[in-house]
């Protein structure tokens, strides 16, 4: 993930209002500096933005303290007034000592004397940077404060000139304390403005540490001078300054949205991979093995990317550790927390997710005003092919994964077109904008082919590097490559501006005898209405020999076909690889942890059976479950099993009823006194506990999960992990460790035809 769009929930979709396209970046390829480049165009209230900085900046960890001289050139529109205020945002915490301009270029004969004239404000305006704001996404910001700028008129001068050097020095304080996401689900990290700390230093736009006009993309200098023991990272390339003081310069030629300035007690480690900078900064100097692993992975990931879409757009790419727990990446290096880089599965997994943000999002820019095209997309070239470089099966898991995370958690009030996704912030948010974008690429990549697909997205990246693009952009180079001719409206229209998902059914499947021994199938297949125009994949399988599969064209409600078969079909199937983006039908997934967190509301159901110490246990997490969403707490003595009619159901212990829950385990589950057997796996329940969810037959669109056994004290910490296995059925915890875990086997599907064998 992009680290801008992970921060704290207000600041977050806010971003997405700051990187909106104000000034028009140089061309891919032009070698030059945003600064230098004259064809810019303005459209935000002040007609100027900020195109280059020149930045000096001193940290000191002992006092959080930040110190701050900038060289900004600001380039306006022609014939600007001088009255006409330039206004940009600062964190309140730092106190502006000096502040006025010089020209940026010095025309032939005397010099108009330019006198700046300034003010600042305790809040700020959002139409003095947006004509439009998008005030339900403005939050967050209650850190900062507004600085307008101007010019005094004079003889000559009634008119802003067209670049000039804003500089000004500041000084104060930066802390801002870690605290955790607002909604505690799967990919929550504990989200700070900024902060200068003993341990390290996070500054990035949201912090407001340098002068933020949300004008578009610009290039910058920054030296950071810092602890002799220290080094600063930022984007760009890094040069060590050793005079007198400990100072790291970062020269940044390629338009940026944002400057981060990190930094901490850091060892680096340096390879060169083809010309590009691969490099690790860590705390420890005891890692160099994991070091050794994350540089040879960075080379596979540059190669992979480089033959799939095109060369890599830095000149460097760096693993830097952080000391609280994250997994952002920014353009040229990713920021990911000192437990998260020692997890076995990162650097096969989400290494390579943040590695190929630098073509999508950080290469090539996301144009906000129309949605984030680039988390779907990353994730469909990261995430989702590593699994399938797994295995066919592994690929058919995730996308049904992706689907189930949709039914779950984007229900009524929750779902909203792709035009509208900026940033996740909770389940629901992740289930549209990257599981949905996701399932759409995958539906392209079926459209066009394997060859096709690819060459297009390589010829998008070559338009569009160091600039904005949006889902247009990119259905117009899908259809450059389309094998037949692809209507990008109608797509557009279908999957990207529409909310919502088409349910499919197979209404209808009958066979008739040939005398030839073939058998002719007819069937009738139906889907919601208004409807879709679906190219629906469908499968006949046999007893003896290879499935056979074969696609329908859906664009009415419903649709009839027949088709000959070689022999009597054991089955036949729906879209039986998960390859269509559609509303699944509940019977066709099972039971799972995510239809309990996904829920609306849920009743908390505390068993009377247990001891002092589980009920205490129990207690505690059923006020944790009373701080997510409306929540019922009750007894087994004050309900049954039937009384749980709406929502979800969470039943903490072994209920007095036990017998009646019983009767909604898979045959995999069975209970006695003294252990739990999962899919033929014996645990102990005094040392075990289980959780497990199952349908809720008296509200088929919920479940009713089940915790049970085990340490009691561990109870909250087994509460804490289960948001993070949301496609599982079952967990089996030791203490607080996961030692088993999977999903019940579906068995019957609306989408699926079973005829028996006979004898």
């Amino acid at each position: 993930m992009r680290m801008t769009r992970n921060l704290a929930a207000g600041a977050a979709t806010l971003l997405a209002l700051l990187l909106i396209t104000q000034a028009t970046p140089p061309p891919a390829g032009a070698g030059g500096r945003a600064d230098h480049v004259t064809d810019l165009h303005f459209d935000n209230p002040a007609g100027a933005a900020f195109t280059h900085y020149e930045m000096e900046a001193d940290i000191d960890p002992a006092t959080a303290g930040l110190g701050v001289v900038g060289r900004l050139t600001l380039t306006h529109a022609e014939q600007i007034p001088v009255s006409r205020k330039v206004s940009f945002l600062l964190n309140r915490d730092l106190e502006i000592q000096d502040l006025f301009v010089t020209p940026a270029n010095v025309p032939a004969g005397k010099p108009v004397p330019l006198i700046l004239k300034w003010e600042e404000r305790d809040d700020w305006e959002p139409t003095d940077f947006w004509a439009y704001p998008e005030y339900p996404e403005i939050d967050g910001l209650d850190h900062v404060r507004q600085i307008d700028v101007w010019l005094e008129e004079r003889d000559n001068l009634d008119v802003w000139p067209q670049s000039l050097i804003l500089e000004l020095h500041y000084s104060g304080t930066v802390y801002d304390s870690l605290r955790a996401p607002d909604e505690n689900y799967q990919r929550g990290f504990e989200t700070t403005t900024g902060l200068i700390d003993e341990r390290g230093a996070f500054l990035s736009s949201i912090t407001m540490w340098y002068p933020n006009a949300f004008g578009g993309p610009f290039t910058f200098d920054l030296g950071v001078s810092c602890p002799q023991d220290w080094i600063a990272v930022s984007q760009g390339a890094m040069e060590h300054v050793d005079s007198g003081r400990n100072l790291y310069r970062w020269d940044c030629p390629h338009p940026m949205d944002e400057i981060y300035l990190i930094a901490g007690p850091y060892v680096l480690r340096e390879e060169d991979h083809d010309g590009v900078k691969i490099q690790t900064f860590t705390y420890g100097n005891d890692d160099e093995e994991l070091c050794a692993r994350y540089l040879a992975a960075t080379g596979e990931y540059l190669d992979l990317y480089t033959d799939l879409i095109g060369r890599y757009p830095f000149g460097k790419f760096a693993l830097v550790e952080n000391f609280w727990q994250t997994g952002y990446g920014m353009p040229s290096f990713t920021f990911l927390g000192d437990r998260v880089i020692r997890l076995p599965f990162i650097i096969k997994t989400s290494y390579g997710h943040e590695i190929l943000h630098n073509w999508w999002g950080n290469g090539v820019f996301v144009d906000y005003e129309s949605g984030n095209w680039c988390e779907g997309l990353t994730v469909y070239g990261a995430d989702y092919l590593y699994k399938e470089q797994q295995s066919a099966d592994a690929a058919r898991d995730y996308r049904r994964n992706q689907l189930q995370e949709y039914l779950n958690y984007v229900r009524d009030g929750r779902d909203f077109p792709l035009t509208d996704f900026r940033s996740r912030h909770d389940a629901s948010s992740a289930a549209v904008g990257y599981g949905k974008s996701m399932m759409v690429y995958h539906m392209l990549r079926r459209q066009l082919g394997e060859k096709a697909f690819w060459q297009s997205l390589s010829d998008f990246y070559e338009e569009f590097l160091f600039q904005r693009a949006n889902w247009n952009d990119l259905l117009v180079a899908f259809a450059d490559h389309a094998p037949k001719p692809m209507d990008t409206g109608s797509f557009y229209e279908q999957w990207i501006s529409r909310t919502g998902a088409p349910s499919l059914t197979l209404a209808k499947a009958d066979l008739v005898n040939r005398k030839d021994g073939q058998v002719d199938l007819s069937y009738q297949l139906d889907q919601t209405s208004p409807p879709y125009a679906l190219t629906v994949p469908m499968r006949a399988t046999f007893a003896d020999r290879e499935p056979e599969d074969w696609v329908v064209e859906l664009d009415g409600e419903n649709a009839t076909g027949e088709r000959t078969l070689p022999e009597a079909p054991l089955t036949v199937e729906v879209d039986p690889e998960f390859d269509l983006f559609r509303r699944l039908h509940r019977a066709e997934v099972p039971a799972a942890m995510g239809q309990l967190f996904g829920a609306d509301t849920v009743t908390v159901v505390r068993s009377t059976t247990v001891g002092a110490d589980e009920s205490a246990a129990f207690s505690e997490i059923a006020t944790q479950a009373e701080k997510a969403k409306p929540t019922t707490v009750v007894t087994d003595q004050d309900v049954v099993l039937p009384d749980l009619k709406e929502g979800a159901a969470w039943v903490f212990g072994l209920p007095s009823w036990i017998d009646r829950l019983e009767s909604l385990f898979p045959s995999a589950l069975q209970f006695d006194e003294k252990q739990v057997t999962v899919n033929g796996e014996s645990f102990d329940l005094a040392t075990h506990t289980i959780v497990c969810a199952v349908p809720n037959p008296n509200a088929p669109s919920e479940a009713v999960g089940l915790i049970a056994g085990g340490d009691s004290s561990e109870y909250a910490a087994v509460w804490r992990k289960l948001p993070h296995y949301g496609k599982y059925s079952y967990l089996v915890f030791e203490g607080s460790g996961n030692v088993a875990k999977g999903s019940w086997v579906v068995e019957q599907s609306p989408l699926k035809v079973v005829w028996a064998m006979e004898d």
